[in-house]
Formats: C-alpha cells, structure tokens, sequence
C-alpha cells in the first residue's frame, strides 16, 4: 500500500468514527420528570394563555394544555423517541411530536410513530387561579 492509499483510508475511517461520534452526541434523550409538583398562577402572563382553550405552555418538563372541552392536561413534554419537544394539538386534542410524528392521545397514551412508548401523564387540579400539576 502506498502512502497516498493510506492516506485515502485513512480519511475515510476517520470520516466514519466522526460521523458516529456526532450522531451519539447530538441525539437527545427523553428526560421525565419525577415528583411533580408545579404551581401556575393564570393571572400572571407567563401563563395567562393556558385561560383559552387549544393553548399551552412547556414548564419544568412538562406541557401543559387547556383542552377545546375546558380539561386541564398535563404529560412529560419529551417525545420518548429521541428528546424533541411535543407540542399540543387542540384539534385533534392530542400531542404530537412534529420531529417523526410520534402521536400521543389526550392522556398521554402512544397512538402511532416511531415512539416506543407513552407519555408520562401528571394530575391537574384548578383552585382559584392557581393551577397545580403534581405526580
């Protein structure tokens, strides 16, 4: 072999274990949340927005949605399949994860997509203007 071979290989073996290496550190991982216990308060505008329905916001983990039927939802925001974020689908009342179109029902539950499993579903409970989602 040559040098000019070697080198050639070379090149390609590195490109290879580059890729690799690349590919492991930019893929994220679903994070759950554990021992929920978050406390929105509607009045302020960071949250002012989970008063109408079709809304939602992404706190500590989890998202968190006012239904088009008035039903406080809240689940794991973390698509199992690779990290990415799911948003909240109000007309369908369901969540979807918009990277590989994993579908999640109304509870969390795995519809359809490459997800290998559901979401973590929390509790809500509205008092006043305060809107706690708890384990």
């Amino acid at each position: 072999m040559d040098r000019k071979e070697f080198l050639s290989h070379l090149g390609v073996g590195s490109v290879g274990v580059f890729a690799i290496a690349c590919m492991e550190s930019c893929s994220k991982k679903s994070v759950v949340p554990n021992n929920v216990d978050i406390q929105l308060d509607l009045n302020t505008s960071a949250y002012s927005s989970l008063r109408t329905p079709g809304n939602y916001v992404v706190v500590q983990g989890v998202i968190v949605a006012l239904s088009n039927s008035g039903t406080y939802l809240a689940v794991s925001s973390s698509c199992p399949h690779e990290g990415v974020q799911v948003q909240f689908q109000s007309s369908q009342n369901q969540f979807i994860c918009t990277a590989h179109n994993s579908v999640f029902t109304s509870t969390g539950a795995r519809v359809s997509g490459p997800a290998p499993k559901g979401l973590t579903q929390y509790n809500t409970s509205l008092n006043g203007n305060i809107l706690r989602v708890y384990s």
